[in-house]
């Protein structure tokens, strides 16, 4: 293989590797997924272990946890007995998949905890003297900031993973750059 070609796929795989820990996610996920996804066959486990230097046991599962966030699946070859997967190529429904299964989650678990806060003040402000009073109606302006922010970010969220009607992702991916 020519060896610019070596080297963008290095270079990418290596940037999919990091990038996949900026967002809470291993490295080797990042990099098993841009593996597969520049790969224009599916990869085995083995052809995976082999290509990233990395046990199989490593790959299996990493492999399992890239199942799981919608990232890539597994696909049957004729004749063969092991398994081998694809990625996922329409980053847009990774996207979605990463949104809906882990932000959404941490989103509403956050106004949920400042809704129970804010009604935990509230019951308690007949028992507060005058300082503690002072400082309940402090916390409960910041908490109402952070709700506002939380709905805010809410709001996006369902913008994004509200189906594709909501915003043309079709559109949005063959926009030229450059």
């Amino acid at each position: 293989m020519h060896e610019s070609l070596i080297a963008v796929n290095d270079s990418t795989v290596a940037g999919l590797g990091r990038l996949a820990r900026f967002f809470g996610f291993s490295d080797v996920m990042g990099r098993l997924y841009g593996t597969l996804l520049l790969s224009p066959t599916p990869l085995s486990l083995d052809d995976l272990a082999s290509r990233l230097k990395i046990s199989k046991g490593s790959v299996s599962m990493n492999m399992r946890a890239l199942e799981r966030w919608g990232m890539a699946k597994e696909v049957w070859m004729r004749g063969e007995r092991k398994k081998y997967y694809m990625a996922e190529s329409d980053l847009w429904q990774v996207i979605r998949n990463v949104l809906a299964s882990r932000e959404r989650r941490e989103v509403q678990l956050a106004l949920q905890v400042l809704s129970e806060s804010i009604e935990k003040l509230q019951s308690a402000e007949d028992e507060l003297t005058k300082e503690e009073k002072e400082l309940s109606r402090f916390y409960l302006e910041r908490m109402a900031d952070l709700q506002a922010f939380f709905q805010v970010a809410q709001m996006a969220l369902e913008t994004v993973l509200g189906g594709d009607d909501t915003l043309d992702f079709e559109a949005i991916t063959k926009m030229e750059l450059g």
